[in-house]
């Protein structure tokens, strides 16, 4: 008996919560320790960390079961917390800038889209138990996007991408572990993914050809459009669509003279500068024939299976109509949604940070540098040059830039073995949810190791130039009250799915 109740709690798996809740407070008295006045940020740090164990303990002894009975309960709630920032005087806009993302409580301040994704999580977990046998079927799949999209879209409006788009892989993993085929799973993907990046591309290429239409206005003595160009960036390619652009007041723009000598010379510099890519993809009549092509190949062979009753086309017409839709809805949206150019540059900047002096570019130009200085053993704790100091070279270094910090004072050494404590976290969950006795702690605590891992391995992804900068947060360690309460929550409701494995 005494054997069986020691292996309730699994404290490798709370040692490793605190351990790297502990690495995010130090590196942030570190970072901290040597300016004329601190910032305080270190120790109300720790007040989160000590608020986090408290709600890590108290759902590890809640029967997660009761807390699947509340799911639609909670999840409204959070929903309406959600709306609550969107309302002037009760949303919070920290410093005046950023997104309206807080709920200010007298003290305290409240990201209620942190809370929202576990929410999500829990409301998901119930749901596909309740369907578990209905999986298989597609139109089963249109609720949990529902469930996932209403809190996306609210997060959208503060507007937050980077946290409305880690909805999405909690989503996708939930459902592939839920038991939804995998085909439908991975067309949605495929369609999204298609829809979004292909007119992120074209507008990414449009960027990078600012500078080459410049020069050759330049060339050309036009002084008077190449400060056009100059101050509407982006905008111009806009404006050369034919498009209206609100606000512009640029005097000179208006001149149909001006625009057609503009829409020359980006014709000569597409032809030259552009990549094959950007050609292909930004020909509409090509990409529309394609898309409207691949959709009536899927439609004959839907037409074949039915008069021939043969099932083997399936996996063929799925795929190849996903394909079309897809190229179709990415015409669509590139003409008809303008993505704003820092979203451009903040989603890009990691393909060619040089290309973009300032905002992301700059950020993932600083954080490279300061990682890679750590070399092997690090320069020592308090000697973190480039992420020290009140302001320091490596922006967000307290929060999303933290593991630049921690990189630069431990080195490869350090990074190394808070990667391994940081991993070890989900890795211990999804042992949890492989081990679990019913469907839905199983479901439950696989939503919870989703959203942890997919937020440690986009931030390092993020601050070592693999993945575009998107404003998520490192997971137990960066600056961050509501994010580090959430997640400790989070961790506790893992325990006790694990204690409750021993339950009859």
């Amino acid at each position: 008996m005494a054997d069986r109740n020691t292996e309730k709690l699994d404290y490798f798996l709370i040692f490793s919560v605190v351990l790297v809740a502990m690495a995010g407070v130090l590196t942030l008295y570190t970072q901290e320790a040597n300016t004329a006045d601190g910032l305080g940020r270190w120790y109300k740090q720790f007040s989160f960390v000590f608020v986090g164990l408290i709600a890590m303990w108290f759902m590890s002894r809640i029967n997660y079961q009761l807390i699947g009975s509340y799911a639609l309960f909670i999840y409204l709630f959070a929903i309406f917390l959600l709306v609550l920032t969107l309302i002037p005087g009760i949303g919070y806009l920290p410093s005046g800038r950023g997104a309206r993302s807080w709920l200010k409580l007298g003290p305290i301040t409240l990201q209620a889209s942190e809370f929202s994704k576990l929410a999500t999580v829990i409301l998901l977990g119930q749901y596909l138990v309740m369907k578990e046998k209905e999986m298989h079927k597609i139109t089963v799949l249109i609720i949990p996007f529902i469930i996932c999209l209403v809190p996306m879209l609210f997060i959208i409006l503060q507007p937050d991408f980077g946290t409305a788009v880690s909805f999405l892989p909690m989503l996708f993993t939930m459902l592939y572990l839920g038991g939804a085929d995998i085909l439908h799973v991975g067309s949605l993907l495929t369609f999204g993914g298609i829809s979004l990046m292909v007119p992120m591309y074209l507008a990414y290429s449009q960027l990078t050809l600012i500078q080459p239409l410049v020069d050759l206005l330049r060339k050309d003595n036009k002084t008077e459009l190449v400060s056009l160009v100059n101050q509407l960036q982006g905008k111009i390619w806009l404006i050369l669509d034919g498009k209206k652009v609100s606000g512009l007041t640029l005097p000179g723009i208006e001149n149909p003279k001006n625009l057609q000598m503009i829409r020359e010379a980006a014709d000569i510099v597409k032809d030259e500068y552009a990549s094959i890519g950007y050609k292909i993809l930004s020909n509409e009549a090509f990409m529309f024939g394609l898309g409207g092509t691949l959709a009536l190949i899927s439609l004959v062979m839907i037409f074949i299976r039915i008069a021939r009753g043969s099932r083997h086309l399936r996996n063929y017409y799925i795929t190849i109509g996903i394909l079309g839709l897809s190229v179709l809805s990415a015409i669509a949206v590139h003409k008809s949604i303008p993505f704003r150019e820092n979203q451009v540059i903040r989603l890009t900047a990691f393909l060619n940070p040089d290309q973009f002096k300032q905002g992301a570019g700059y950020q993932l130009r600083a954080s490279k540098p300061a990682v890679g200085s750590g070399k092997v053993f690090g320069k020592g704790l308090f000697h973190g040059e480039m992420t020290e100091g009140r302001i320091p070279h490596v922006p967000e270094s307290g929060t999303d830039f933290i593991f630049a910090s921690w990189a630069e004072q431990t080195g490869f050494f350090g990074s190394v073995l808070l990667l391994f404590f940081l991993m070890s976290i989900p890795l211990r969950g999804l042992q949890i949810s492989f081990e679990s006795k019913d469907r839905f702690g199983s479901l439950l605590a696989a939503g919870i190791v989703a959203m942890i891992f997919f937020h440690i391995a986009i931030n390092v992804g993020i601050v070592i130039g693999l993945l575009p900068v998107t404003g998520v947060p490192l997971t137990f360690m960066s600056y961050g009250g509501s994010h580090l309460v959430m997640a400790m929550t989070a961790v506790g409701i893992i325990l006790s799915i694990k204690k409750r494995k021993f339950a009859n």
